[in-house]
C-alpha cells in the first residue's frame, strides 16, 4: 500500500480534477496495513500518512483485494459484495477520484 500511496502524486491528472474539492480517508487492512488522507482541491493532490481532518469519502479495503482491483484482476462489485471493500460517503466522489488517474 505504501507504493500505491507514493505513486498517486505522479499519476495524478490535474486537469481531470476540475472543480473537485474533497478529502478521502483510505484504510488498508490485512497483509499491508496503512492509513492515509488524500486531499484534492484546486487541481492539486496531497497525500498524508494517517487520517487527518474530516473525510468526505472513506474507503476501507483489504490490501490484497485492493492490489487485485488495481491490477483489474477483480471487480469492484465482487469486492464490495464480499465485504473486502467498504465505503462511506457519496460514490460520485469516488468516481471523481478515479477519473483523476489513468485507468
Amino acid at each position: 500500500m505504501k507504493a500505491f500511496l507514493q505513486v498517486l502524486p505522479h499519476m495524478f491528472q490535474r486537469n481531470q480534477a476540475k472543480d473537485l474539492a474533497a478529502t478521502y480517508h483510505f484504510t488498508f487492512t490485512g497483509e499491508e496495513n496503512a492509513q492515509a488522507t488524500v486531499i484534492i482541491q484546486n487541481k492539486t493532490l496531497t497525500v498524508e500518512k494517517g487520517h487527518i481532518g474530516d473525510a468526505d469519502f472513506q474507503l476501507i479495503a483489504d490490501s490484497q483485494t485492493w492490489i487485485r482491483l488495481m491490477a483489474k484482476e477483480t471487480g469492484v462489485l465482487s469486492a464490495v459484495m464480499s465485504g473486502k471493500i467498504r465505503t462511506k460517503g457519496q460514490l460520485k466522489l469516488f468516481k471523481a477520484f478515479s477519473k483523476c488517474f489513468p485507468s
